[in-house]
C-alpha cells in the first residue's frame, strides 16, 4: 500500500441531529443542531439494507435520536438505524437538480454545450433545453452528474473536448 493514504476517514464533521418527524410514507425530516434540516426519503434504503420492520407503518412512525445524537433508530433497536453522515449525504443526492443546477454543473466542469451533450450522448439542443429549463432533467442525467462531481474519473474517460471556434463545413 503507497505510503500517505488514510483509508476509511472522511474529513466532514458528523452532522448531529437536533430533532426528528416521520412521515408520510418513508419520508423523514431532520432538524440539524446549529441549524437547518432536510427532507429525506428512506425507501431505497430500507430496500436496498431489507429492513423490513421500517416497512410497517407505525414502526415507522416512531425515529428517535440515538444516544449521542449521530443516529436515528426505531423501537430503542440499533439494528433499525441510520447515521447522520449517511442522512446528509441521502438529503443531498435527493435535492431538487433541475436547470439552474445543471447550469452550475456544466459551469464547475467547464465544459462547453457540445462537449456536455457529447459526454452523455445527447443533441446538442436536447441539453440546451434541460439547461435552460424547456425540458425537465431526467433522473438518469441527475444522477451522472451527481457522481461525476463524486468521481471526476467518468468524465476523464469520455469527455472528448472540441476545439473553440465553428466547425470548417459551418464557416463557409
Amino acid at each position: 500500500m503507497s505510503e500517505g493514504f488514510v483509508i476509511g476517514t472522511d474529513p466532514r464533521p458528523v452532522p448531529l441531529i437536533a430533532a426528528v418527524e416521520a412521515g408520510p410514507g418513508t419520508i423523514l425530516t431532520v432538524d440539524w443542531v446549529g441549524g437547518g434540516g432536510v427532507s429525506v426519503d428512506l425507501a431505497g434504503w430500507i430496500a436496498l439494507h431489507k429492513i423490513d420492520a421500517l416497512r410497517v407503518p407505525t414502526i415507522f412512525a416512531k425515529p428517535e435520536i440515538g444516544e449521542d445524537g449521530d443516529t436515528i433508530q426505531w423501537a430503542g433497536d440499533e439494528d433499525l438505524s441510520i447515521d447522520s453522515v449517511h442522512l446528509e449525504l441521502l438529503a443531498e443526492q435527493q435535492a431538487v437538480f433541475g436547470a439552474a443546477e445543471l447550469s452550475e454543473w456544466q459551469d464547475r466542469h467547464g465544459l462547453s454545450n457540445s462537449e456536455a451533450a457529447d459526454l452523455f450522448a445527447l443533441h446538442v439542443n436536447t441539453w440546451i433545453n434541460y439547461r435552460t429549463g424547456v425540458s425537465s432533467v431526467p433522473r438518469a442525467l441527475l444522477i451522472a452528474c451527481r457522481a461525476i462531481d463524486r468521481d471526476p474519473l467518468p468524465l476523464a474517460a469520455f469527455l472528448r473536448p472540441r476545439r473553440p471556434g465553428r466547425p470548417p463545413a459551418a464557416a463557409e
